[in-house]
């Protein structure tokens, strides 16, 4: 199938980000397979957050933990 990448780029940014997310979703269930132990790994995360949602750490504090150790 044919496009046309130009007139793809030249888009307006909503429609660009539009088309991505359609490409996006129609191949994103294909592509990532989720496995039943991920399933059951993040919602064993899940409950443990509910169980105490005050521990860990915010996400900016993991962003800075993450660019403090690895510079981004």
């Amino acid at each position: 199938m044919a496009y046309d990448k130009k007139e793809l780029l030249a888009l307006p940014d909503q429609e660009k980000l539009a088309l991505a997310e359609e490409l996006w979703g129609s191949v994103e269930e294909k592509i990532i397979a989720i496995t039943d132990n991920e399933i059951a790994f993040a919602e064993e995360r899940l409950k443990m957050h509910e169980a105490n949602p005050h521990e860990g750490m915010s996400w900016d504090e993991a962003r800075e933990k993450l660019k403090a150790k690895y510079g981004f």
